[in-house]
Parts: C-alpha cells; sequence; structure tokens
C-alpha cells in the first residue's frame, strides 16, 4: 500500500521530477516523428524510488566506484539468519 502511494504521488507530480526531460521528446523530435500518438506518455520514476531503474542503475555505478577505487572483491560472503 505504501509503494501505490509512493507511485500515485510520482505520477501526479511529474512536473515535480522535470520529467519533460526524461520522456523522450526530445528525441522524438530529432528523429523527426509529427504524430504525437507514437510518442506517448511516460511516468519518469525519481532515482529515490528503491524499485525503479535509476536507482538500481545508481547503486550498481556505486558498487563499481568502489571496485575501481579499492580493486574487486576476492571472497564473496552472504549470511543468512534465522531469528526462530
Amino acid at each position: 500500500m505504501i509503494e501505490a502511494q509512493r507511485l500515485s504521488f510520482i505520477r501526479s507530480n511529474q512536473k515535480l521530477i522535470r520529467s519533460e526531460i526524461l520522456n523522450g521528446l526530445q528525441e522524438a523530435i530529432n528523429r523527426g516523428e509529427t504524430d504525437p500518438s507514437f510518442v506517448g506518455r511516460r511516468v519518469a520514476l525519481p532515482s529515490s524510488f528503491t524499485s525503479g531503474m535509476r536507482y538500481m542503475f545508481n547503486n550498481y555505478q556505486d558498487a563499481m566506484t568502489i571496485c575501481r577505487r579499492f580493486s574487486y572483491p576476492d571472497l564473496f560472503i552472504t549470511i543468512t539468519c534465522n531469528v526462530n
């Protein structure tokens, strides 16, 4: 429910996110498309939305920067815990 409310807020406040840059309108104009029915309307998710592609891409870029700075890990260990 919380994620649905966040998505509803993002959908209704696209002007605050400056989505005109991300909607692909400039690319459509550059390609010469003049029929607006081919362009469509997209909802741009901010990079702070945790399930979005931009969020995941930013995390990936951060991880690669850490690896480049401190070298790649030799061992990757995951630990799970059962609280019961």
